[in-house]
């Protein structure tokens, strides 16, 4: 047995009861309702971020296997349904089919997203899972709308660069180290927001004509210990898996495992974070008030969303 190996046995219970043997919101238990009015006091400016990126075919970041979002058109001018002619006015109405992955674009993982030797979050068996239905257990559903102090740690800041260089393995020291030098304080029940550049490098290199490569950086295995140790309630990252990718020390998905498995932290991917964090040096704090909402699809395994910081 390697000592990975040991470690990860070790960890495959970390909340695994710590809210009852029937929970399936993970560590979101630890936002309460004292927690959440001291968050409001973290306003300042009254500015509103959202931090979803444009819902469309092409010019945003997209894994091949999951296919683009489509938008079609279900009814527009050209057809009779939805045309009125009452009191001699022309009225039509215009609507949309959207045809999109869960884990499209920005998304959020559910704890059903990921299973680690046949189990899900809280000892829940992942061979409940069905093709139809969906998730027996922790689907997005479970999840529910949350809001909750959010803390953004932008590393590119506190390292002096545009942004961290690509497939950069991002630790439990680097993490603490950013949030000393921003003298930002982390408490129980907070969203972690973590700044790469990832989503700018992404974007420059696409409107130039290039081919984004796949390394990114992200978490490692070492940076769980400092989000454990915090107590934070959910992870959220402009990257597109959270983690590093390549996968740390080539495990798959080995910070998924850690987040989502372990320690039931629901993750938030493909955040877009540079405009709130020249927003937040502005008003000259790191801190902020957090809202996400994603759809209660039943059983779902993730769900897109668009996350408003309020600053």
């Amino acid at each position: 047995m390697t000592d990975q190996t040991a470690t990860d046995t070790a960890n495959t219970t970390g909340n695994w009861g710590r809210w009852g043997a029937e929970d399936e919101r993970g560590a979101l238990n630890l936002i309460d309702p004292a927690g959440v009015a001291a968050a409001a006091r973290e306003v300042r400016t009254g500015r509103s971020y959202a931090l979803g990126l444009p819902i469309q075919r092409e010019g945003v970041p997209v894994f091949p296997h999951r296919g683009a979002p489509q938008r079609l058109t279900l009814s527009d001018h050209t057809d009779d349904m939805g045309m009125g002619r009452e009191g001699g006015e022309d009225v039509r109405s215009y609507e949309d089919v959207l045809v999109l992955a869960s884990h499209s674009i920005t998304h959020m993982d559910a704890l059903c997203h990921v299973q680690h030797q046949g189990k899900f979050y809280n000892g829940f068996d992942a061979a409940t899972f069905r093709t139809r239905t969906g998730a027996e257990r922790c689907g997005i559903e479970k999840i529910g709308a949350f809001t909750a102090r959010a803390v953004l740690l932008d590393l590119p800041r506190y390292q002096g660069v545009e942004r961290l260089e690509l497939g950069y393995p991002i630790t439990s020291a680097d993490l603490a180290g950013c949030a000393a030098a921003q003298d930002v304080e982390m408490r129980s029940g907070d969203v972690l927001l973590v700044r790469t550049g990832y989503i700018d490098y992404w974007l420059a290199e696409t409107r130039a004509g290039r081919e984004p490569v796949y390394a990114q950086a992200g978490l490692t295995r070492d940076s769980v210990s400092f989000i454990r140790d915090h107590d934070i309630a959910a992870v959220g990252a402009d990257n597109s898996a959270i983690e590093v990718m390549p996968f740390d020390n080539g495990v798959f998905l080995t910070v998924h495992i850690a987040l989502l498995v372990q320690l039931g932290l629901p993750l938030m991917e493909h955040l877009w974070l540079t405009d709130l964090a020249s927003g937040m040096a502005e008003a000259g704090t790191h801190a902020c008030l957090l809202s996400v909402s994603p759809l209660p699809v039943t059983g779902a395994t993730g769900s897109p969303i668009n996350p408003v910081a309020l600053v």
